[in-house]
């Protein structure tokens, strides 16, 4: 979804309560200071006291106060660019979109971009949102390492850390934090017992001094981290509510005096309102002295709003937009007096800088021989999509490929994107595109009654993409006839051989680790189940991906049909 809307920038009449200055009390009606500066701003009073009276005869007054309030309104006025990046998700090289035929987007043109701005204005700064490295090939290979020598060659100046940095665990981030040796920001990431002899690279704000004016910029990871991701990657790190971070690290920030405040948070803005993971208006409710809020997540594009008082700025994903934001900064009032915010697109016609590409070209070679590698061949299409509640020919693969690589009895996982296989020859192309995540598989020891609680969590998604299938069992959910009730529930479990469970009996049920971290916020009965030790959770290093390339080359010719899973019944009356 792209959401566009403009930047609505208030004019003189819209005064700005505290611009970093006294509130001037005159005894005559002049016009007071406060009114000159165009941006309401709530800012710590700096370097002057409250309360200042100017009592002085009427002439002098009059006189003194048009020069006063002259060389005040006309300070010294400084020019910052924010340049920012987000949700690159690895992709150097272009990426095919909805906006052109051609192949848009990717660092490379993004830094073609990035190179002319600051050969044409003097202040820049360039800071990346997050999910930086996962989700292209390029980045895979090596862990991370080709897009990290880009971002270094670049010179970002700060980087914000998302949800997806934590995919290859916290070592291998914390290395490549470490080899480009930028600041990362991150103040709502802690730790109470960091690992003996480990320094973590996380600090909640930076401050930047550029031509006189000072601008400080707070990063924010999101909250919801551990909901996608498994505690044996996160090395015991805690994810904090953005408020509560906000309001515990702002005080120091406004200690720096900043004449800008700049908000880069890994959280996307929701107009229907927050939730678990993107608590955008919230934040601004609270802390309406932000300038600028530089938003990731979501991969919406979103074009200079204007929330409260701030203005918000996010640059869909995969390097197809570039987002700026011009301020003018008036170092005598220590305030924005004046800020526009506009996505440039990244076309296919920006040509990708060539000293970058040059310094890439072997990475980028090596992923498309990768990609274009032939694994097998299919005997006829595999749909992603069937008639039946989560299960298809996609799914079904998937499924057959996880118990292939473990020891379970049913696999509880759905199709992960709309792509499906064709025909013919396989490439690992095609299975990226069915399974672009690097998921690793869990097995948990359930009853019964655990995993009929599991299923029914699960039907509240029925008809939806978010439905999970499952192979190795079949069951009926039975709808209510009352639309006024929602629950469904889970009867009839049988193993595919037409076996009946009993109450006692424990079966080996696996899932992949989005889903036993409780898939954001959709599954948290699943994970308390999984994590209570009679479920003897076991959490292998098996890659989703790589099981399904295995399971591919082992059985060729190619042929699935969807299994077996859910049958939906509707009651004949209601409860």
């Amino acid at each position: 979804m792209k959401v566009m809307p403009q930047l609505r920038v208030r004019g003189v009449a819209a005064v700005r309560q505290n611009c970093g200055l006294p509130r001037l009390s005159c005894e005559v009606g002049a016009t007071t200071p406060e009114a000159l500066c165009p941006i309401r701003l709530r800012r710590h009073v700096r370097h002057v006291t409250e309360g200042l009276r100017i009592k002085l005869g009427v002439t002098f007054v009059l006189g003194a106060a048009v020069c006063f309030l002259a060389v005040w309104a006309y300070g010294r006025e400084v020019s910052v660019t924010l340049l920012y990046t987000a949700d690159l998700h690895g992709h150097l090289g272009g990426v095919l979109s909805d906006r052109e035929a051609e192949r848009g987007g990717g660092l490379l043109r993004c830094a073609s971009l990035i190179r002319t701005i600051r050969q044409q204005e003097p202040n820049v700064l360039l800071i990346d949102g997050g999910d930086l490295f996962q989700g292209s090939a390029e980045s895979y290979l090596t862990r991370g390492d080709v897009v990290i020598d880009a971002v270094k060659a670049l010179r970002y100046d700060a980087l914000v850390t998302g949800n997806h940095e934590f995919d290859w665990g916290v070592a291998n981030l914390v290395r490549l934090y470490t080899k480009a040796n930028i600041p990362v920001l991150a103040a709502n990431i802690t730790s109470d017992t960091p690992p003996a002899g480990k320094r973590y690279p996380w600090k909640p704000f930076l401050v930047k001094e550029m031509g006189g004016a000072r601008v400080v910029i707070v990063g924010l990871a999101n909250p919801l981290t551990p909901g996608w991701i498994r505690p044996r990657l996160l090395d015991g790190l805690r994810f904090d509510q953005s408020v509560a971070t906000l309001r515990r690290v702002l005080p120091a920030a406004r200690e720096q005096h900043p004449d800008a405040l700049v908000l880069a948070a890994h959280q996307g803005y929701r107009q229907w309102g927050d939730n678990a993971a993107n608590e955008i208006n919230a934040i601004t409710r609270a802390f309406p002295e932000l300038d600028v809020i530089l938003g990731a997540h979501t991969h919406a594009s979103v074009e200079g709003l204007e929330l409260q008082d701030s203005a918000y700025i996010q640059p869909g994903c995969h390097g197809l937009w570039l987002a700026i934001v011009r301020l003018k900064i008036d170092t005598e009032r220590h305030c924005v007096t004046k800020r526009t915010a506009e996505l440039i697109p990244v076309d296919s016609a920006v040509k990708p800088d060539p000293a970058l590409e040059s310094s890439c070209a072997g990475a980028m070679k090596d992923a498309q021989a990768y990609l274009n590698r032939e694994i097998g061949r299919a005997a006829g299409q595999l749909l992603a999509q069937s008639r039946f509640p989560g299960q298809s020919q996609v799914q079904t693969l998937i499924a057959r490929a996880i118990l292939d690589a473990v020891e379970a009895d049913v696999v509880f996982h759905g199709t992960l994107t709309e792509g499906s296989l064709a025909m013919g020859r396989i490439t690992m192309r095609d299975v990226w595109r069915i399974v672009p995540y690097e998921n690793t598989i869990g097995v948990a020891q359930l009853t019964l009654g655990e995993l009929k609680e599991i299923l029914e969590e699960n039907s509240r998604y029925l008809n939806s993409d978010q439905f999970r299938g499952v192979y190795g069992v079949t069951y009926a959910i039975v709808k209510p006839k009352s639309a006024k009730s929602g629950n469904c529930e889970v009867q009839k479990i049988r193993l595919t051989d037409g076996h009946v469970l009993q109450e006692g009996d424990r079966i080996r049920v696996a899932f992949n680790s989005h889903d036993l971290a409780a898939a954001g916020v959709r599954f948290p009965r699943l994970r308390e189940i999984v994590d209570r030790p009679t479920s003897r959770l076991e959490e292998t290093a098996v890659d989703t991906r790589e099981a399904v390339i295995a399971y591919i080359r082992k059985h060729q010719p190619l042929k699935e049909e969807a299994g077996a899973g859910a049958r939906i019944v509707r009651e004949s009356r209601s409860r």
